[in-house]
This record gives structure tokens, C-alpha cells and sequence, in this order.
């Protein structure tokens, strides 16, 4: 963009050389403003996302596999209180970033489709212009793989430890229907992080996704490749 932005400054013929200067000056000033203070609020948000996704992924597992192991002395209702608790965190996170977990991976959807057009499409400019099309391709590739597979693992573990709460009962047959009363009072609701209380994040939803931007971009290049055939 700023490329074309530069070409059409200097074809135009209403600015002086000092004019054009200031003008490409200003743009420059501009965009990095705007990359730096994007490319800081979604690192952060993501990265928070991440951090407190990997630690319910770790408290999870550790439920099912302390559910797996039970034993007769073990404190049934403990086990039920911690699962309750996690569930309770996973919607609060939910209910708190589902909007902006949506806004990161359309983000990094987006920047993945631009910076692969810009390497088909716009004239390069130099070395630096490969550069910076890998570093863009990284950073907006690491923001969309950060959201979903980090929440696709947590959703994953929350199911995996539910089936071992709702297992409980038939593990300790003196308190069978106790504990399945408890259980399927308190244990069963589907609880999972989604994009905008829209969909649910799964390694499914990663491949769809990675798959529909690809079928884009080989229509766009497709298309791209007629219209310069045409026009020659």
C-alpha cells in the first residue's frame, strides 16, 4: 500500500519534490504508529489468551487424570468443586474475550491474505520487501495459531475431564446415587470458548479456516493471472 501510495504521489503532477517528501514523510510516521500500537494491543491480548489457556489446559488434565485415579478415601466432592470452579473460569474467559479472540484471528486471516497478495501482486521493491512480507506473514500466522490452538486444546481437556467426572458414580458404587445425582445436577453443561459466542474453537474450525484462506487466495491468484493475460 505504501508503495502505491508512492508511485501515485509521484506521478502526480500538483506536488513539488519538497511536498512529496513531507507527504511520504507523514505516511511513513503514520503507519508505523498504527502497526505499533495494533501489533501491541493484539500481542498482548493473545498473549494473555495463551498464558491463561495453557495453565486450564494443565488444571484440567491434572482433574482427569486425579478423577481417573480415584480412590474410595479420596474427597469426591473436592474433585466435583474444582471441576465446577474450571468450568466457571472458562466462561468468564469466554464471556470476556470471545469478541476480541474473533477480532485476532480475523486479524491474522486478513494480514495472511494481504501480505501473500502483496508478494504476488505489488512490485518489489528490494530485499527489504521480502523481509518484511516474511516478518508479516509470521507475526499474523502466530496470532491466529496462538488463539485457536491454544483455546482448541482447552476445549479438548474441559471435554476429557467432564467424561471423567460424569464417570465418577460407577467408580465408587457405595455413593452411586449420590454422586450421579450431584453430577448430573451440577456436570452438565457444555461449557467451551468459542469466537464471539459463535463458534466453538476446535483443531476442526483451525483447518477450515487455514483451508478457506487458501481457496481465496488461489482464486484471487487465478483471477489476477486472466486479467494479465487479457491485458497483454
Amino acid at each position: 500500500m505504501r508503495v502505491m501510495f508512492q508511485r501515485g504521489i509521484e506521478n502526480s503532477h500538483y506536488y513539488s519534490l519538497e511536498t512529496e517528501h513531507y507527504m511520504l514523510l507523514i505516511l511513513d510516521i503514520d503507519v508505523i504508529a498504527v502497526l505499533i500500537t495494533s501489533s501491541l494491543v493484539l500481542t498482548s491480548l493473545s498473549g494473555y489468551y495463551g498464558f491463561v489457556c495453557f495453565q486450564l489446559q494443565l488444571i484440567f488434565s491434572r482433574l482427569e487424570t486425579s478423577t481417573e485415579n480415584v480412590k474410595k478415601n479420596c474427597n469426591y466432592g473436592q474433585i466435583i468443586y474444582n471441576y465446577l470452579e474450571l468450568i466457571r473460569i472458562v466462561k468468564s474467559l469466554d464471556d470476556c474475550l470471545n469478541y476480541p479472540a474473533f477480532v485476532i484471528v480475523l486479524s491474522g486471516l486478513l494480514g495472511l491474505f494481504y501480505t501473500n497478495y502483496d508478494l504476488v501482486f505489488v512490485p518489489k521493491s528490494g530485499c527489504l520487501h521480502y523481509f518484511s512480507i516474511t516478518l508479516g506473514e509470521i507475526y499474523f500466522f502466530t496470532l491466529f495459531v496462538m488463539i485457536m490452538l491454544s483455546a482448541s486444546a482447552v476445549n479438548s481437556s474441559s471435554a476429557a475431564a467432564k467424561e471423567a467426572v460424569m464417570s465418577l458414580p460407577g467408580k465408587v458404587p457405595e455413593h452411586y446415587n449420590e454422586l450421579k445425582v450431584v453430577v448430573r445436577g451440577e456436570c452438565m453443561r457444555d461449557v467451551s470458548l468459542t469466537l464471539w459466542k459463535t463458534y466453538k474453537i476446535d483443531r476442526s474450525l483451525l483447518i477450515s479456516a487455514l483451508g478457506t484462506l487458501l481457496t481465496y487466495g488461489i482464486l484471487v491468484a487465478t483471477l489476477g493471472a486472466m486479467n494479465g493475460s487479457r491485458s497483454n
